[in-house]
């Protein structure tokens, strides 16, 4: 079988007995939930996918037997389970099954292919693998068979779904035995594998506890008010941390149900959000702003969840976010990482426009903030510089040891690589709430002879101008100041805006001259992550042959 190695990051003796006294952290098994929402929840529904419905009770026996099945294969604790597979509810079956048979999961987003399922491969070395037959045109296991002998491993195991393949065992056939369901898993032990978006760079395996992956949930439960009567929308993909976070991990804690899609259109998802009442949903600024624009299309004032649609993991515009919260929708922006999610957030329950729209969000309960310098100081609110991070949701580490030595610290922070500043804000009582405002990423901030340009700055007030759909900044070589702007433009159909006129706009909009690019790129689409994130090292090389001005 594939025995997983892993050196966790230094972490404070007391922590975690810290974080569980203070109601951040309960040491729990998946199985033990699925069991408790298979009892207090059976009758109600867990999972809507098109025409199948199926409740706790139903995904919690199917879970099982699935658990039942790799127990049966000898697949367990300390043996990993690859999955790629879409938005069906057979992946939410797959997810808690491995959980439940106490192995670790590491979910595969579908867009990968040999390439970088080969890497995965390498680095995890699956005892048990899954996928779908048939996905938007592409054959899965024979895609799996191949990135595996790449990587020079045999999985024990193979597991194909809604399909057959040669040397796979249809997911049907691991449905015969009674559901079984492991007991003393240790919630400290690695539970979950995640992969990086590689927005700046290549992907990194991230590994987290059952304990820190729980984290999330409880305390959605409390600061956004999430119940088992909350119904999540989710065509994001369940294999990357928004998804997983919102169509498993929350869900699995509160009992509140989830509309799953295999793939994103905004149109369908009025729809949808209408036909299921769907409560609250989640993803990038792109889906935000597609959702925007289909109602303004549909001629739709407002589509309102109540639960708010929390959006992290890019920049998020103050337009785009006031224009989202005039149409109902109740944005929240939040942020947040694989390493460490949900680090801010705000709830339209509980908290004010000016926060949600305007800022990234509070501080999240248990969590931790500091703003270094660079000189490694740290600095008071208001003073921008770089954020290290703490809390109770925060990664074991990375599988490779070189990565956790260069992410974490001796005292247990992990190095975000974002940069911003905290403001203090007087809540009343003599409590003092920070909220997180993100500037951008240090691989981002252009170094313009010696001044710091946030690229996040110009990207602000380019989307803002009526023929902009969607644009992107990154720094390039500049012959004399060795970096200036550069601005990858995506037009709105039809919109045709010379450079001049863009660079017009955005001295009109109080621009300072050093910050107005010189290159400018017009684009059909931005190259995006399976989450919906701008790949700007993708941007950047392609930049390699531009001349400096």
């Amino acid at each position: 079988m594939g025995s997983f190695e892993f050196a966790p990051a230094p972490r404070p003796p007391g922590l975690n007995a810290r974080y569980e006294r203070n109601g951040h952290q309960v040491p729990v098994s998946i199985g033990s939930l699925m069991t408790r929402n298979r009892v207090e929840f059976g009758a109600l529904t867990a999972v809507f996918d098109g025409d199948v419905r199926l409740t706790w009770r139903e995904l919690a026996d199917t879970a099982g037997r699935f658990a039942g099945f790799l127990g049966s294969r000898g697949v367990g604790p300390g043996d990993v389970v690859a999955w790629q597979a879409p938005n069906w509810w057979e992946s939410l079956a797959v997810a808690y099954g491995i959980w439940a048979a106490g192995a670790i999961s590491a979910p595969v987003v579908p867009i990968y292919r040999e390439h970088e399922v080969a890497a995965i491969v390498a680095a995890v070395r699956p005892a048990c693998v899954v996928t779908a037959a048939d996905f938007r045109n592409c054959r899965h296991p024979e895609l799996v068979d191949e990135a595996c002998r790449m990587a020079g491993w045999e999985p024990s195991v193979r597991v194909v779904l809604r399909g057959a393949a040669t040397g796979w065992t249809p997911f049907e056939a691991t449905m015969t035995g009674r559901p079984e369901i492991a007991a003393d898993i240790d919630p400290d032990a690695p539970a979950l594998i995640g992969f990086t978006s590689g927005t700046t760079s290549g992907a990194k395996a991230v590994v987290h506890s059952t304990r820190g992956l729980i984290a999330s949930p409880v305390r959605s439960t409390r600061t956004s008010g999430t119940t088992w009567t909350d119904r999540a929308y989710m065509p994001a993909p369940v294999a990357h941390a928004t998804g997983l976070l919102s169509a498993i991990a929350v869900p699995l804690y509160t009992g509140a149900s989830v509309v799953l899609r295999d793939r994103w259109d905004a149109d369908q998802a009025i729809d949808d959000i209408l036909a299921y009442k769907v409560t609250t949903s989640a993803g990038a600024a792109v889906f935000m702003k597609e959702l925007v624009d289909a109602l303004d299309r549909r001629g739709m004032d407002r589509l309102p969840l109540p639960g708010g649609y929390p959006c992290g993991g890019s920049s998020i515009p103050t337009s785009l976010a006031e224009a989202t919260e005039a149409k109902g929708l109740a944005p929240a922006r939040a942020f947040g990482m694989t390493e460490c999610p949900g680090v801010t957030g705000s709830s339209p329950r509980l908290d004010p426009p000016h926060i949600r729209l305007a800022t990234d969000g509070w501080i999240m309960p248990g969590c931790e903030v500091r703003v270094l310098g660079p000189d490694g100081a740290e600095l008071p609110a208001g003073e921008a510089g770089e954020f290290l991070v703490r809390g109770p949701q925060l990664a074991l580490g990375y599988i490779d040891p070189e990565h956790t030595r260069e992410g974490f610290t001796d005292e247990g922070w992990f190095r975000t690589g974002d940069l911003g500043f905290l403001t203090a804000h007087d809540t009343g009582g003599g409590e003092v709430r920070h909220s997180c405002q993100v500037t951008g990423r240090s691989k981002e901030i252009i170094n313009r002879g010696g001044e710091k340009i946030s690229v996040r700055e110009i990207e602000d007030a380019l989307v803002r101008h009526a023929e902009v759909l969607d644009a992107a900044v990154v720094p390039a070589p500049h012959e004399r100041l060795g970096e200036q702007p550069a601005a990858f433009v995506q037009l709105r159909p039809g919109a045709a805006v010379e450079p001049d006129g863009l660079a017009s706009f955005l001295r009109a909009g109080g621009l300072a001259p050093q910050k107005i690019p010189r290159i400018w790129k017009y684009v059909d689409d931005l190259p995006r992550t399976a989450s919906g994130k701008i790949k700007k090292y993708a941007l950047r090389e392609s930049l390699a042959g531009s001349a400096p001005a």
